[in-house]
Formats: C-alpha cells, sequence, structure tokens
C-alpha cells in the first residue's frame, strides 16, 4: 500500500506541475488572444469541435484506459492495437474531410468548410496517440509527460499569438494544436514505440474489447450530453451566443481543471492495482473526494462574486455578454470537480459495464434538461442552468452506482466529508453579500484581487479552525521554501 501512496504523490506532483504551469501560460496566451480575435472565431471553433469530439469517440473507443488496465499485453499486441487504431483514424479523418460540406451548408457558414478539413488531420493523429500516451501513463512517466505539455504549449503557444497578430483569425487557434498533437506522438511514441504490423490480427483487439466497449458505449452517450449545449446554441441562437458560452464555459473549467486534470490522470494507472480489494478503493475514493470538496464549494462562491472582475479582466469588455452566463456555470463547479473522478474509480475497479450504464441515465437526465431549458427560453443562461442543475443530479447517480454496485460500500463517510466544504461555502457567501453592502468602488483589477483575498482568507481560516488546514505550518513552510531560493 506504501507504494501505491508514493505513485500517487509523485504522479500527483508532476501532474501538478504540468497542469499548474500550463494553466497559467495557458491563462497567458488566452488573454492575448481574446482580444485579438472575435467571438465568432471562438464560435466557428466549438461548432467544429462538437462533430470532431463525436469522431473522437470513435477513433479511441475505449483503447488508452484498456491499454492501462490489462496487465498481460505484449508487444505484439501493442503494435497489433496500433495498427487497428491508424485504420480506424484514417476511416474517421476521411469522414470528417466529406462531411465539411454538409456541416458547413448546415450552419450556413462557409468558413467552416476549411476548418473541419484542417481538423480532420487532428483526427488522425489523436487516434494513432492513444496507444503510445497511454503506455506514458501505464508506466507512470508523469515527469516525462510533464515537461512535453509544458515546452510544446510555450513554444505552440508563441506561434498562436504571431499568427493572430498576422491576421489568421480562426486558423491561429486551430493549426498550433494540431502541430503540438503531432509533436505529442512523436514524443511519446521515442519512449514507447509501437509499429504498424503488416500482419495485422484481431487477437489482441478482443483481448481489451470486454473492457474498452463499454467505454466506448459510455463515451459515445455522454458525448450527447457534453455538446448538446453547443449544437443548440449554435443552432437556435446565434453563433455569437456560442462564442460567449464557450468562452465562460472555458473560463469556468479553468479552476476546475487545476485540481481534477491533475488528479484524473492518475488515479486509474495507479489504482488499477486495487481491482480485487474494493474495501481498500472506497476508503482512497472517501479521501480524495473529500479533498476535492473542500476545494471546490468554497471556490464556487468566489467565481460567482468575482465572475465580472474575472471576464473583463481577462478578456477584455467586448466578452462582458458573457458574465452571466459564466457566474451561473460557476454554481456547477464543485458538482463536476467531485464528478469527474467517477470516470477512473469505475474503471480502475474493472467496471466499465456500470460506468456505461450510469452514463446512460446521466446523458438521458442532461439532454432533458437542455430541451427543457431551450423551449423555456433561449439563451445562454438558460442552458447554464440546465448545466448547472443537471450536474448536482448526475453526481447523485454515479456515486450512488459507485459505492452501491461497485464497491459495496457506504455512502455515508463519503457523505460526511461534505459537510465541512459545504459549511464554508455558507460562510463565504454571506461575507460577499456583506462586501456588497459595503458599495466599495475600486477599479476592476483591484475589485478582483481584494474580493478573492476575502474569500480566501475566509475559507483558510474555517479550513485551520476546523483542523483541515494549519495556517501556522503552511506558513512556516512558505518561509522554509523562499530561505532555500
Amino acid at each position: 500500500m506504501s507504494e501505491i501512496k508514493d505513485n500517487i504523490k509523485r504522479g500527483l506532483f508532476w501532474t501538478a506541475v504540468d497542469k499548474y504551469s500550463g494553466q497559467i501560460i495557458a491563462i497567458g496566451i488566452s488573454m492575448v488572444l481574446a482580444r485579438l480575435l472575435t467571438p465568432g472565431d471562438y464560435g466557428i471553433v466549438a461548432t467544429a469541435t462538437v462533430f470532431l469530439s463525436f469522431l473522437g469517440i470513435f477513433t479511441s473507443i475505449g483503447i488508452g484506459p484498456a491499454v492501462i488496465q490489462r496487465k498481460d499485453l505484449t508487444q505484439e499486441d501493442l503494435n497489433n492495437i496500433f495498427t487497428f487504431t491508424v485504420i480506424i483514424g484514417g476511416i474517421c479523418a476521411l469522414i470528417a474531410f466529406g462531411s465539411s460540406w454538409l456541416i458547413a451548408d448546415f450552419y450556413g457558414n462557409e468558413v467552416l468548410r476549411p476548418v473541419m478539413q484542417i481538423f480532420s488531420i487532428g483526427v488522425f493523429i489523436g487516434a494513432i496517440n492513444m496507444v503510445p500516451s497511454a503506455l506514458m501513463s501505464k508506466n507512470l512517466r508523469f515527469k516525462e509527460m510533464a515537461t512535453r505539455n509544458l515546452l510544446f504549449q510555450i513554444f505552440f503557444g508563441v506561434i498562436g499569438i504571431a499568427a493572430a497578430f498576422m491576421g489568421a483569425g480562426v486558423y491561429a487557434l486551430i493549426l498550433p494544436s494540431i502541430a503540438s498533437s503531432l509533436c505529442s506522438f512523436l514524443y511519446n511514441n521515442h519512449f514507447y514505440p509501437v509499429r504498424i504490423n503488416l500482419r495485422f490480427s484481431f487477437v489482441s483487439i478482443k483481448k481489451i474489447f470486454s473492457f474498452s466497449s463499454y467505454l466506448f458505449l459510455f463515451e459515445l452517450f455522454t458525448y450527447f450530453s457534453r455538446n448538446l449545449d453547443k449544437v443548440i446554441i449554435g443552432k437556435d441562437i446565434s453563433e455569437n451566443a456560442l462564442g460567449y458560452y464557450e468562452k465562460s464555459y472555458r473560463l469556468m473549467q479553468l479552476p476546475l481543471q487545476n485540481v481534477t486534470a491533475v488528479i484524473y490522470p492518475v488515479l486509474q494507472p495507479v489504482l488499477s492495482s486495487l481491482q480485487d480489494n474494493m474495501k481498500e478503493m472506497s476508503s482512497k475514493c472517501n479521501k480524495i473526494i473529500s479533498m476535492i470538496a473542500c476545494i471546490g464549494f468554497p471556490l464556487c462562491a468566489i467565481l460567482y462574486f468575482c465572475g465580472e472582475e474575472i471576464v473583463i479582466v481577462m478578456f477584455g469588455d467586448q466578452w462582458g455578454p458573457s458574465i452571466p452566463t459564466f457566474k451561473i456555470l460557476s454554481l456547477s463547479v464543485p458538482f463536476m470537480m467531485i464528478l469527474y473522478p467517477t470516470g477512473p474509480f469505475f474503471l480502475a475497479s474493472n467496471s466499465s459495464k456500470t460506468l456505461f450504464y450510469t452514463g446512460i441515465i446521466n446523458t438521458t437526465v442532461t439532454i432533458c434538461g437542455y430541451i427543457i431549458a431551450i423551449y423555456i427560453d433561449k439563451t445562454t443562461e438558460a442552458i447554464a442552468w440546465s448545466v448547472s442543475i443537471t450536474v448536482i443530479l448526475n453526481s447523485i447517480n454515479s456515486y450512488f452506482n459507485l459505492y452501491n454496485r461497485v464497491m459495496k460500500a457506504s455512502l455515508v463517510p463519503l457523505l460526511k466529508g461534505f459537510i465541512r466544504p459545504m459549511t464554508c461555502t455558507i460562510l463565504v457567501f454571506c461575507t460577499y453579500i456583506g462586501y456588497e453592502y459595503m458599495s466599495l468602488h475600486l477599479p476592476l483589477f483591484a475589485s478582483l484581487v481584494v474580493k478573492g483575498l476575502i474569500g480566501l482568507l475566509v475559507a483558510l481560516i474555517y479550513y485551520n479552525f476546523v483542523g483541515i488546514v494549519n495556517i501556522k505550518e503552511l506558513y512556516c513552510l512558505l518561509i522554509r521554501k523562499l530561505k532555500c531560493h
């Protein structure tokens, strides 16, 4: 168990280095691009991404997690699986290229045609990168992946900014990402080389099929819950509205990814060794989700009350219409944060079948929420409310199935872990309400700093009082680190 704990710590550390440094760079790049490009440019990319994500489900078909989970795959098996991804990737890339005319006609926007055609290259690269990328995670090469991602993000981010300055428009968003994907594949394949097998055999595919097939079906169903909102907004409202919504959604995802994206990639590779010990698995789940809740719940209050300052400071006045949508979406942050890790726990427990059935229910709930929202009011705010409400319902369903059907454990310890984070959130909300009554008219940046620090201090003081953190120890640790440098 100590080895698992050490692997989790190492994985979390290097994944955190990757994500946190990457987020700082991404925020800087996004702030520049948002001032050089239009909401319509982001709307076009968001529209294309909806359809490309659908094809991405068919290129992945659960292969990556299946390669991680199976411990008995030979090099011959890996080569056969890689060959299969090349075939599937080529077919899906051709479909993406060929459908570009239909999609452009459907939305009445000719710019979508070349955008889709360029993105088809990314579809193929994403497919062939699955096996090398999974092998990097399987062998816990988190340090190398963190270094790779950071360097690529800086290099291709600078290229994207330069392209935007030169008037590349929407292409400044798509070309650097495709080039980055290609370099990632070459990097991963250097460490864990896989080759096309001219004597391809389906025997290797059958080894992972029982696991990957249910994961593929899960991803297929959840695709609609992840992307139907964008389809509805792009078709029934406007492309500009989709651009504002997409920017709000991405901005809301930034702090969310800072936590879940650090934990998510580590969980399945490390915890797959506990697939025969559900008691220990549930214990790890309780601790991890409690930690995430302590961050997520007060964070939603900070994002909600600082929404206007965050949007304007980061992206400029032209993105003002996205503020109400961002504030509504921020309420879903804690529930998204605790929902995301359920996938790796299902997979690490070797329960992709239960994950699939859970996904069917979640997708049905989400789609119904979108339909009701657009029927009531054709605005991005209505869609945002449906996102926030349905993610709560989906969290309840996911944890019920994970604990009741897979882990055979009680939900009571998990629910007890939510009491203190929710209490902290109430205190932060009340503090902000009191602050707003003071009617201080500060410049936007100063207001963001003050309000952000107020929320952070209230949360830290409360967590120090209940024993979750020790402010004195954190202060001493920070002083020691500063002296070392």
